[in-house]
């Protein structure tokens, strides 16, 4: 059974960001304004990585709530405070780096536990996803700071290449959530979700 926060993904986050994608692609169908499909294009890009922000924010408030519960009620309250202090997904972009510093709190390599820490990578669409990520953030940084220069990576900009970006979103989005709910398990012995 997936978490809340992979439920809300999949079933809210999901089908608003389609909702998004249409409007893109109804834009360009009938005579394309260049203007209005890239604002269209830029807020498409702005809203998968706050909607991938907000599921991997919401799944690591999820495991620390899961963890705080298993403690005595005394120690509760600092477990949670201490699990989200300095969270990076809470003010920085869902990239790797944040991904780690993040879920690696729980006291695993999310690197190893993708199956990317090795060379070749043991799970080589995990790596392509994570890469695909990095691209996502290039073009949301060049949406949301309005920058002239347009990214040299993840071209090209297009409904398309969006819509790859949201299914690695949705692919790493499950896979940490298999991932967390086996360190969760292992650490308290219950089931999380």
């Amino acid at each position: 059974m997936p978490s809340q926060a992979l439920l809300n993904w999949q079933n809210t986050r999901i089908p608003n960001l389609i909702e998004v994608e249409n409007q893109c692609v109804a834009t360009n169908a009938i005579v394309p304004l260049p203007n209005l499909a890239d604002e269209n294009m830029r807020a498409h890009v702005l809203l998968l990585s706050a909607h991938f922000q907000g599921f991997c924010r919401d799944l690591h408030t999820e495991c620390v709530q899961f963890l705080a519960a298993a403690t005595p009620a005394t120690m509760q309250f600092a477990i949670q405070r201490q699990g989200v202090a300095s969270r990076k997904l809470d003010k920085g972009n869902p990239n790797f780096d944040s991904l780690q510093a993040d879920f690696e709190r729980f006291g695993f390599n999310l690197k190893a536990a993708l199956g990317i820490a090795t060379d070749p990578p043991a799970n080589p669409a995990n790596k392509a996803h994570v890469r695909l990520i990095h691209y996502m953030n290039e073009w949301r940084n060049y949406a949301a700071h309005q920058n002239v220069s347009r990214p040299t990576v993840g071209l090209p900009f297009t409904v398309a290449t969006v819509v790859g970006w949201r299914n690695s979103c949705n692919a790493l989005a499950t896979a940490l959530d298999g991932i967390m709910y086996n360190q969760l398990h292992t650490l308290t012995g219950a089931h999380p979700w």
